[in-house]
């Protein structure tokens, strides 16, 4: 089987040598697959053209003037002519947001190749985005999900049909496993009864707002408690620290780490007693797959993507329910311990691995391989 991923966003400076660095989601994936006996080309849009080719993994790379590409305009000529050259049995193509290179893959691929579409996170378009995507997402032979009920939201706008065939596959997994838990105490800092730990962007889409009153909250009856914020992206700091002066609660007991090297994330997960996480929408909630790599139990807001990751092995609350998400951590904290992180662990390792993600994916691709066939 011959796949065809293709990644429209620019990657500047992007070349072979370097590709599973710059790209390390796509990269893992890209080798799962390869161990699958998936021969995997990656067409991406970079500065300059290249082509090359090491072991199931080929990357070609189109130069189309090395500027951003609005998801509106242009049926990019070059990366479409460079796709139907490549002969792929199946397109895997990045993101829901390109509604117009879809239409032109479509019309310049044989009729046998399927396309299928992954979801990013993002959200259905509104304006002209949304307009293009209910006009040419159509074209699509089938979609990929986290979890299938994400969906439901682009169908019931009209962005999908509700005929559109829906493959569960995860956006993501990783390769961080637990270290042991004292001396990633040590290396981190991290203390508290219960240790909370919060890794994410510290921005209105993960709401962690609500992660502060939530943990507010729940300090009346787990004094000893400490949160820990580890963030990338911050537009926010400013607003939660203001949060945090104000409360003589928080005052004393939230403590804002800072960015961490992604290589060091396991001592933060592993040191914790339990990870917070109250997003009203993701696509797969990346931060939450590496808890769970750990086995570190989950107090996560109630949607798709987070029950997909944790299955029943979290205490989740409404999304921006503070009050409610108290309760959680209050709860989460009654059963936390050795028990509850070797489940977590056993479902990574059953369901959640770039193995795993990977035989998701091959299934989506066959599935959709056979329905052009039939069709």
């Amino acid at each position: 089987m011959r796949v065809l991923l293709v990644n429209l966003g620019l990657v500047p400076g992007l070349a072979p040598h370097d590709f599973m660095a710059r790209l390390p989601g796509i990269g893992r994936f890209v080798e799962a697959l390869a161990q699958a006996g998936v021969r995997v080309t990656v067409l991406a849009r970079a500065e300059e053209p290249s082509d090359h080719g090491e072991g199931n993994l080929r990357l070609v790379t189109v130069a189309d003037g090395g500027a951003a590409l609005p998801p509106l305009l242009s049926p990019v000529t070059r990366v479409v002519s460079r796709a139907r050259s490549l002969a792929p049995d199946v397109v895997h193509f990045g993101g829901l947001v390109f509604p117009v290179p879809v239409v032109a893959l479509r019309a310049a691929l044989p009729g046998r190749v399927p396309i299928l579409l992954q979801h990013h996170g993002e959200p259905p378009g509104s304006g002209r985005l949304g307009v293009l995507q209910k006009r040419c997402l159509r074209s699509a032979d089938g979609v990929l999900f986290s979890a299938g009920e994400i969906a439901l939201d682009w169908m019931r706008g009209g962005h999908l049909p509700w005929s559109t065939p829906v493959h569960e596959v995860l956006e993501a997994s990783t390769d961080l496993r637990p270290s042991p838990r004292a001396e990633a105490r040590e290396r981190t800092g991290i203390d508290g009864d219960p240790a909370v730990l919060w890794v994410g962007r510290l921005h209105p889409r993960k709401d962690p707002v609500t992660a502060l009153r939530a943990f507010e909250g729940a300090l009346a009856r787990l004094p000893g408690a400490r949160l820990h914020v580890v963030w990338g992206d911050a537009p926010l700091l400013g607003e939660l620290r203001g949060i945090v002066e104000r409360s003589p609660s928080l005052a004393g007991t939230v403590r804002f780490a800072g960015r961490v090297p992604h290589h060091e994330l396991h001592d933060w997960y592993s040191a914790a007693d339990l990870f917070l996480t109250t997003s009203p929408a993701e696509g797969s909630n990346w931060a939450l797959i590496e808890a769970t790599a750990c086995g570190l139990p989950a107090v996560a807001s109630d949607i798709p993507a987070n029950r997909r990751v944790t299955g029943d092995l979290a205490e989740r609350f409404p999304p921006g329910d503070a009050a409610a998400g108290a309760e959680a951590i209050v709860k989460a904290a009654a059963r936390a311990g050795e028990p509850w992180r070797e489940k977590l662990r056993a479902r990574f390792e059953a369901e959640l691995t770039w193995e795993a993600v990977a035989r998701e994916a091959k299934a989506a691709y066959a599935a959709a391989i056979a329905r052009r066939r039939t069709s």
